[in-house]
């Protein structure tokens, strides 16, 4: 035990030799006795029921404590029966437990709102947060956990300000997407930087398991970036991987399984609906003798009743961690398996931690650390969608005998080339779409104290990864009716090595000036290579892609390669200083050297200051307020993401024709000679894309803490934007080069709440975290001297995201008829505004090139993600919900041309939509035609899938029972939580849903996962295409730690 005795008493000797000691140390021990009533004993533990080593145990008003040892035990006197014992811990909520007479206290600490002492990660090394100058946002593992997912950024979603997640795809195993205050390059890339325990981390977060994830740290403003230099510009994710803690081995045990069923089906026609289509399309088919038959019997075929199946998620970790006074521990394996809705479409991954730390002596201390998975992805670039929403449901799925009709369309022109997707519901090595990948990313450091004070660190970082895509289609099958089989084998094999040496010096000097500095040298180098290979006719759908050499044709084979290697060097230095905690500045330099542009070097300056205002005098008195800071700061940080050998030419002795390449042949009179040709021109001028960043920020806390936040503000503006400028055709080269053309803006607000709304003496606690964040994108300037590149979807003043077309009015209506017939339309065609004409004004006429305009963007008016949480005597309740406000959604699956499911031509089914008719006389969607193609350009069409990207949803419920200790300690076990989760449940508001969409949330951007013709959607528009549809999950999990 020890015992804390506060004060100073000044004038009783200390310091002026033995008497003076002897006389204090009498007078304390007379002090202390004389009050020495009661001795109590107790353990504490934190929500695991781990004990906590460390805690500061304190008679309330007095200045008696203690500690807790190494298993979070305690043992003291305290003066009274009435005693009240004070608890407190960085990080933990303090807690006040009367003794009442007791002799044993055992408490359970829970982990704090937020704390001004929290030490947080921020980028080599860490600091208190009340000594933070940059803009930062933390989430908790516990956060993380609230939603069960199977990467870490779906997990991220509406849980920090200024991070904006949209998903990418629906299938099992899809990433999704992260952007940090939004994006600043056109081409290059807009992905932050991945640091996983310091090491920068390339590639798939799918490889990372979220439950070895202790933390995670954003790093959102250029002054707390600028450290990681050219990779920093898009904002910096932090993640903390679990380690072991001194004191007892722990065995954690965390399960959990989840069924998930189809929350809303596509809206299609069903067989009268269908018929009433066709019959007022006139479509000329007619019907099939099965369809009349049909029509007769009142039949109607559900091919998503058909196809859609339940599906299951799980996952199961097992960890164990621990150590003594030297070294410590962490050991942990994962099993995760997400199966689809849809047949042979599942995510599954195997993952192994093993984390040690040493401490060899008092100044020399290694460690490593060692993040391994393997996870395979069955069904990522297969969709049977298209078929199972076009299909007539006037035809029959099943014959007599009960065999599977093996071409249901209801027309002679698709039958030929649509096979029943019932056939992929018995795949028997039919067809094969498999994505393997092996991970292994491996930190190993070493830290020595020099003197007291400097400290030099290296770190070492080796990450392997290896990927097989391979694809088979068997013959006459789904994917290749009426052909034969196919093959292709994808290996890409990636590795990298990263260098940290660091030197860290940290003194306070005349106890008022706190000096902190941190200088860098690094280097890391990357490598990468793939192979792919295609072949058509195996001799045996057995085989599938295992041997491509029995292959017998040769006019359909494709073999690819590609190489790329790069690296960077880099000098960083920071100094945080102090003036007695109150008046903080971090200055930051960094120099990089990149190998992947002509300008190889770059300097990161960034400054930024913090005055801690609740610390001056004048504010003793403002009793509601418990905290108050004051942030700027500015930075200069870059993005050099591009092509690693964008300064280098190519040639080519092939071109390619579909899926294949084909040799590249010159004319010389009467002879023909293979040769090459210049595919590539090198970008000799390209130069670094930087961004320079203002941010000016509030922290605060309110009547004790109990409501705490932070505003950002802040403007970043872009420079020498990368874009890949596409040649003109009489260059000869078919391929894009990289150069730097113009300026982009992006400003903005962050608007972070946490609070404790009520905290009863009986046990009931309702917590809420709030953040609310609005990001507005412009871009400036462009070199080429054009406001508008349309071709590339550009326009200064506008958004990346500007979607420039036509402007839907409705449709022509009876009695328009004299004014639709001047733009030579009729009574149920679309009504597109007349914008202008050669001559500057309206022309009377519908021409892509007057009357197109900008009519929206994917650009949110704001967004964000709101927590509540409950708990009361064991019990806990949390509910997660994120909201988007404003912005346009380009529903793909809504134009006609784009997915062919609301062409209205009668020819197949399609989504169910409101379309006019003189008895419905609808502005939503035009007449049916008897033709795709209608009387006015057809790219009029895209402007009928153009909705209202606003929505609410709450994407899970979490409910959970902590069983009594006494109950738990039958079975040995520390601590046992039940809980149920329910995961996406309802969306609470989406215009488009009401508008007949099934999911309000994108699958991706431009035209990313199309199974149809792309359309004319812009490459960076918020999209949904054609997907699985939106699913709802129900989980049970236990939590036990023993």
């Amino acid at each position: 035990m020890r015992t804390l005795f506060l004060p100073n008493f000044p004038g009783l000797g200390m310091g002026r030799g033995f008497p003076g000691i002897v006389l204090w140390m009498s007078l304390l021990l007379v002090a202390s006795a004389a009050h020495a009533q009661l001795a109590v004993q107790g353990t504490v533990q934190d929500e695991t029921g781990a004990g906590m080593p460390g805690v500061y145990v304190v008679v309330k008003n007095t200045s008696l404590g203690t500690t807790t040892d190494a298993d979070g035990n305690f043992s003291m006197n305290v003066n009274s029966n009435d005693a009240v014992l004070v608890f407190s811990f960085i990080g933990y909520a303090t807690q006040e437990v009367a003794v009442n007479g007791r002799t044993r206290v055992d408490v359970t600490l829970a982990a704090s709102v937020q704390s001004l002492d929290e030490v947080v990660v921020v980028g080599y090394g860490t600091q208190k947060k009340s000594d933070i100058t940059g803009s930062l946002a933390s989430v908790s593992s516990e956060s993380l956990r609230e939603v069960p997912v199977a990467n870490v950024q779906n997990a991220l979603q509406g849980r920090a300000a200024g991070v904006e997640v949209q998903r990418v795809g629906s299938t099992p195993g899809s990433s999704a997407q992260i952007r940090i205050r939004g994006e600043r390059s056109v081409s290059g890339s807009n992905d932050p930087l991945i640091v996983l325990d310091g090491i920068p981390y390339q590639g798939n977060l799918n490889d990372i398991n979220t439950d070895d994830i202790a933390s995670i740290e954003v790093l959102k403003d250029a002054s707390a970036t600028a450290i990681y230099g050219s990779r920093g510009a898009n904002g910096v994710i932090l993640v903390t991987t679990k380690r072991g803690k001194k004191g007892e081995n722990i065995l954690s045990f965390n399960s959990y399984y989840g069924i998930s069923t189809v929350s809303k089906k596509y809206p299609v026609y069903d067989a009268k609906g269908y018929e009433n289509l066709r019959d007022r399309s006139v479509y000329l088919g007619g019907y099939k003798p099965e369809e009349l038959e049909s029509i007769q019997l009142g039949r109607s075929t559900d091919w998503q009743d058909l196809m859609y199946e339940n599906s299951y998620i799980t996952d199961h970790n097992l960890s164990i961690s621990g150590g003594g006074d030297r070294s410590t521990y962490s050991v942990g394996g994962g099993y995760f398996k997400e199966k689809g809705v849809l047949p042979a479409q599942d995510f599954s991954r195997l993952s192994l931690r093993l984390t040690e730390d040493l401490q060899l002596n008092d100044r020399v201390k290694f460690g490593f650390n060692s993040m391994n998975s393997y996870s395979i992805r069955n069904g990522s670039s297969i969709s049977p969608m298209f078929p199972i929403l076009s299909l007539s449901p006037l035809m029959p799925a099943y014959e007599a005998d009960g065999t599977i009709v093996k071409a249901p369309a209801g027309n002679d022109d698709d039958r030929a080339n649509t096979y029943s997707p019932l056939y992929l519901k018995s795949n028997d090595h039919d067809w094969v779409d498999r994505i393997r990948r092996i991970r292994t990313f491996n930190s190993l450091y070493g830290e020595a104290e020099i003197i007291p004070g400097l400290t030099y660190r290296l770190n070492i970082g080796l990450d392997y990864s290896q990927e097989e895509n391979s694809q088979f289609r068997g013959m006459d099958t789904y994917f290749t009716p009426n052909a034969g089989n196919y093959a292709s084998v994808d290996n890409t094999e990636e590795w990298s090595y990263t260098l940290e040496n660091i030197l860290m010096y940290e003194k306070t000097f005349a106890e008022k000036h706190h000096v902190k500095f941190t200088g860098l040298y690094s280097v890391q180098e990357s490598q990468k290579h793939n192979t792919f290979v295609r072949k058509d006719s195996i001799t045996s759908d057995f085989v599938e892609y295992y041997n491509l050499g029995t292959s017998v044709e040769t006019a359909n084979r494709r073999l690819d390669g590609k190489e790329a290697k790069w690296g960077i060097v880099s000098y960083m230095g920071r100094i945080n200083y102090s003036f007695e905690d109150k008046y903080l500045l971090t200055l930051t330099g960094r120099i990089d050297g990149s190998s992947r542009l002509s300008e190889k070097w770059h300097r990161y300056p960034a400054v930024s200051g913090g005055w801690n205002i609740i610390k001056e005098d004048f504010m003793q008195n403002v009793r509601p307020v418990s905290n108050l800071k004051l942030r700027v700061g500015w930075g200069n940080t870059s993005n050099q993401a591009v092509d690693p050998y964008s300064l280098i030419g190519g040639v080519t002795n092939t071109w390619r024709n579909g899926a294949n390449n084909v040799p590249i042949v010159y004319n010389f009179g009467t002879k023909l000679q293979n040769g090459y040709y210049v595919s590539r021109i090198a970008s000799q001028k390209l130069v670094w894309e930087f961004t320079a960043t203002t941010n000016i920020g509030i922290d605060f806390g309110l009547f004790e803490d109990r409501i705490t936040g932070s505003i950002d503000w802040y403007n970043a503006r872009t420079h020498n934007i990368i874009y890949n400028r596409t040649l003109p055709a009489t260059s000869g080269v078919n391929s894009d080069y990289a150069t730097n053309i113009g300026k982009m803006q992006n400003r903005g607000m962050e608007i972070s709440i946490s609070s404790i709304n009520i905290e009863t003496p009986g046990g009931f606690q309702w917590s809420t975290d709030l953040n609310i964040f609005w990001n507005r994108n412009k871009l400036l300037f462009l070199d080429d001297g054009f406001v508008r590149n349309i071709e590339n979807g550009l326009h200064i003043g506008e958004p990346l995201t500007a979607i420039y077309d036509f402007d839907k009015q409705g449709i022509w209506q009876t009695g328009e008829e004299a004014q639709a017939q001047s733009f030579g339309q009729v009574p149920g065609q679309l009504k597109i505004r007349d914008i202008s004409g050669p001559d500057g004004v309206p022309d009377g006429k519908i021409t892509p090139e007057y009357d197109r305009t900008i009519i929206g963007s994917g650009q949110a008016k704001w967004q964000g993600g709101i927590t509540n949480r409950f708990s009361y005597k064991g019990f806990d309740l949390s509910f997660v919900t994120y909201a988007r406000f404003g912005g346009t959604l380009i529903s793909a699956i809504h134009q006609p041309l784009a997915g062919y499911l609301t062409i209205n031509d009668g020819r197949r089914n399609q989504l169910k939509v409101d379309y006019w008719t003189p008895e419905n006389p609808t502005n939503d969607f035009p007449a049916p035609l008897a033709t795709i193609t209608p009387p006015q350009a057809t790219s009029a069409w895209t402007t009928l899938g153009y909705y209202d990207a606003s929505f609410v949803r709450i994407r899970s419920i979490n409910f959970g029972y902590k069983i009594p200790t006494a109950v738990a300690e039958r079975i040995r076990a520390r601590s046992i939580r039940v809980y149920t989760t329910v995961i996406n449940p309802v969306v609470l508001y989406s215009p488009y849903m009401k508008a007949g969409g099934v999911d309000p949330e994108a699958t991706g951007t431009g035209k990313t996962g199309f199974v149809q013709n792309g359309g004319n959607i812009p490459d960076r528009a918020l999209t949904v295409a054609l997907s699985s549809p939106p699913t709802r999950s129900f989980t049970l999990g236990l939590n036990i730690t023993f």
